[in-house]
């Protein structure tokens, strides 16, 4: 692939404009850094564009293709599982006390923060807010830059899996960072785009087909990169495991894995096996970081 012209772009988290065509999906291309290593779709799509994934209801109900969720509901339990885990570990670094989940979806993560004492905020530009309102959260925005919340007030902040959605990461992470308190921490995680599979598969990674839901592609130094131009000490940076459900993993095979994916699909769909929850390694970066000045603690073992 060739180089793409310098005076064309520059990355979204290094500035650099010295990049490669990684891989093209739905007429969408998605560029490679060759400093920071970061994935990104140019051109960046439309406004119309990008809104118009979320506010449809089969986003959440159907989906279209690799974009959204045939059925989003019947992975809560993989997600209580995991967002169990994500909560423990921000209470290890502030304890308990006022939380804003930024892309917050149908409010999942914010039930298991508030049934461990947790005062929750919810922001998010979905169909899935009527489900948060139903569940007495208060949702304070669509986005992190209009949440109405107070700044210097937040405990910890959160993007699960929602900063590969937006334009421009590095905004976003500044701005969660003027809500938080002086010791407030920003836990999120992200697709590794730099991962085993994905370094294997080259520009045939299954990753690559979410191109324009998802517009960014994280290696671990442009996700490093981002919380350091954001003014953001990284305490943590580690793979982590994704809870899901067998047939959702069954029915992503049916679309990525041609015949094979189909019998994997028609096998992991099948009453009694579909809702198993399991835990797939490697496939997310979790990371959490702080505004305060601290020592970089990374670490490279894979959270349970």
């Amino acid at each position: 692939m060739s180089v793409v012209e310098p005076s064309a772009f520059a990355c979204p988290i290094c500035a650099s404009a010295r990049a490669r065509w990684a891989a093209e999906h739905r007429g969408l291309h998605v560029a490679r850094c060759l400093d920071c290593g970061h994935g990104y779709v140019w051109p960046v799509p439309g406004e119309d564009f990008l809104s118009s994934i979320y506010r449809d209801k089969a986003y959440y109900e159907g989906g279209q293709g690799s974009i959204g969720f045939r059925d989003y509901s019947s992975l809560e339990p993989a997600r209580r599982k995991m967002f169990g885990r994500h909560i423990r570990r921000i209470e290890g670094e502030v304890g308990v006390g006022r939380i804003l989940d930024v892309g917050c979806a149908s409010g999942d993560f914010l039930k298991v923060a508030r049934s461990r004492g947790w005062s929750v905020f919810g922001a998010d530009p979905s169909v899935a807010r009527a489900q948060v309102e139903a569940e007495g959260i208060e949702l304070v925005g669509t986005t992190v830059h209009d949440a109405d919340i107070e700044i210097g007030s937040l405990d910890a902040i959160t993007f699960w899996d929602v900063l590969e959605h937006v334009v421009d990461p590095i905004a976003d992470l500044r701005r969660a960072r003027e809500l938080l308190k002086p010791h407030g921490i920003i836990a999120l995680t992200v697709p590794d785009s730099a991962n085993v599979l994905a370094r294997a598969s080259g520009r045939r990674w299954f990753g690559y087909k979410t191109a324009g839901e998802h517009l960014q592609f994280f290696t671990h130094k442009s996700l490093s990169t981002a919380f350091e131009k954001a003014g953001l000490t990284l305490r943590i940076r580690r793979p982590t495991t994704w809870s899901c459900t067998v047939g959702f993993l069954a029915d992503r095979a049916g679309l990525y894995l041609g015949a094979v994916g189909k019998v994997a699909r028609a096998v992991g769909t099948a009453p009694g096996l579909a809702s198993l929850v399991v835990d797939v390694p490697q496939i997310n970066q979790f990371a959490l970081g702080a505004p305060a000045v601290a020592a970089v603690r990374t670490t490279q073992g894979s959270l349970a």
